[in-house]
C-alpha cells in the first residue's frame, strides 16, 4: 500500500517538476518556480547505509551550492538516527510527516454541514474563487506575494484538459472558505493541499470537504484515499477522527544555504 501512496507522490511532483533519476535519488526541479519547496527537492528512493546516506547528503549540498540555490530540501521514507544528521557539514531543520489513508466507503459515516458547497474548478469563476481563497489561507505564513506566485504556478496544471489533479473550492452561503487538491491516478486518491479559512476551522468544512473528496473517489472506483499531514500537527486529529489511519512516515530534511 505504501509503495503505491509513493508511486503517486512522485506522479504529482512530476506534474510540476523536471527530474534527474539515477539508483538512488529523484532530484526534482520546478524551473518555473524554483523556490517553492515542495517542487524543488531530492527524494531518497530507500533506506541505504550510513556512510552512502553522508554521500548522497553531502553530493546534494554540493549541486544546490552549484546552481546557487537558498535551500536544499530532502525526503526520505525510512527512519533516520539523530546522530547521523549531527554528522552533516550543515545541521537541517527536521520535520516528520505521516501518511494517512482511508476507504472511500468511509464517506458514508461522515456528514455535511448545512450551506457547505463544494465544486470542482471547471469554470474559470470557480477556479478564480479557489485561487483568492488559497491566498488568503496561506499568505500568513508565506507571504502575499508568494502565495499568489505558488497557486497561479499549480493553476497552470489545474487548467490543463487532461491533467487528472483537480482543484475544489468549499462555499459557506455562497462565500469561498477553503480549498483542497485532488490527483485519482491507479486507483489511489491523493487530497493535497487543504485549507480552510482560520475562522471557519472547527466547525464542520473540513469534514465536509472529505466527504466530499471521498464520494468522488468512490465513483470512481478508488480503492484508497490519502494524505500527508504533519506528525506533530493538530490536524491529524480531525483525520483521525474521520476514519484515517496510519500507514507510514516521511521525513525531511531543511538546509537552509544563505
Amino acid at each position: 500500500m505504501l509503495d503505491r501512496f509513493l508511486s503517486s507522490e512522485i506522479e504529482y511532483t512530476k506534474k510540476f517538476a523536471e527530474t534527474y533519476e539515477d539508483d538512488e535519488i529523484i532530484r526534482f526541479r520546478d524551473i518555473s518556480l524554483k523556490d517553492m519547496y515542495m517542487h524543488n527537492f531530492t527524494l531518497i528512493k530507500s533506506k541505504v547505509s550510513k556512510d552512502d546516506f553522508r554521500k548522497i547528503i553531502i553530493q546534494e549540498l554540493e549541486k544546490r551550492k552549484s546552481e546557487d540555490a537558498d535551500f536544499l530540501r530532502i525526503e526520505c521514507n525510512f527512519p533516520i538516527d539523530d546522530m547521523d544528521i549531527n554528522e552533516f557539514p550543515l545541521v537541517p531543520e527536521v520535520t516528520k510527516y505521516d501518511y494517512l489513508y482511508i476507504e472511500p466507503k468511509m464517506s458514508e459515516y461522515l456528514h455535511i454541514k448545512k450551506n457547505c458547497i463544494v465544486k470542482k474548478a471547471l469554470s474559470g469563476e470557480v477556479l478564480n474563487d479557489g485561487i483568492k481563497v488559497d491566498v488568503l489561507a496561506n499568505e500568513a505564513a508565506m507571504s502575499n506575494e508568494f502565495a499568489c506566485k505558488r497557486i497561479l504556478r499549480k493553476s497552470e496544471v489545474f487548467k490543463k484538459l487532461d491533467s487528472n489533479l483537480d482543484l475544489y473550492v468549499c462555499y459557506d452561503n455562497g462565500i469561498a472558505i477553503g480549498d483542497c487538491e485532488l490527483m485519482i491516478n491507479n486507483e489511489i486518491s491523493k487530497i493535497e493541499d487543504f485549507d480552510i479559512i482560520k475562522q471557519y476551522q472547527r466547525k464542520g468544512f473540513g469534514t465536509s470537504v472529505l466527504k466530499y473528496l471521498l464520494q468522488e473517489s468512490k465513483e470512481k472506483n478508488v480503492e484508497f484515499a490519502y494524505l500527508i499531514t504533519n506528525s506533530a500537527g493538530t490536524a491529524k486529529d480531525m483525520y483521525k477522527k474521520c476514519g484515517f489511519k496510519k500507514a507510514g512516515e516521511k521525513t525531511e530534511l531543511f538546509f537552509q544555504l544563505s
